[in-house]
């Protein structure tokens, strides 16, 4: 599938998350990594949660979109699930392997698609319809804005 982006440029901006990340964590402690900027603002521990919450997700959609026809990619409140799981108490090491695990599961279902599967669509309440390729192109923005995040957050605590 090409578009602005082709679907192997897609797979390869994915599989860069397993090459930064360890490079942004590297010799974090735990005071820093459970360190909050401010009152509502998730810490490096949370940030990276909310990524396997969403990397869980974005498992389940491709394999819901492959299984329906147009099925409808309910939301969930992402402030509420980091406090659910209690990503604030947990270490951050094994966080991270769970990120990069679920990581690899989707880059190996994103392999598998064929190119007609790859604009098979799901409806997104509030979006309108979206292909598979457009979920993918919101992903590889959601890596960039936390590892941003992580970044800035470990600067500022120092």
């Amino acid at each position: 599938m090409d578009g602005i982006w082709s679907t192997d440029e897609l797979i390869d901006s994915l599989s860069k998350l397993p090459v930064l990340l360890p490079v942004v964590l590297a010799d974090v402690n735990a005071e820093n990594a459970r360190f909050r900027p401010a009152e509502g603002e998730w810490s490096t521990v949370e940030v990276v949660g909310h990524m396997i919450d969403v990397e869980e997700r974005a498992v389940m959609r491709i394999a819901l979109i492959q299984e329906q026809d147009n099925p409808e990619l309910t939301g969930y409140d992402p402030d509420e699930m980091v406090v659910e799981r209690g990503y604030q108490g947990q270490p951050l090491q094994p966080l991270v392997d769970r990120l990069l695990s679920v990581r690899e599961e989707r880059l190996a279902a994103l392999r598998a698609l064929s190119p007609e599967q790859w604009v098979r669509t799901g409806f997104i309440p509030g979006r309108g319809d979206a292909p598979l390729t457009a979920v993918t192109v919101h992903l590889c923005w959601h890596d960039t804005t936390h590892l941003a995040q992580i970044a800035t957050n470990l600067a500022a605590a120092g």
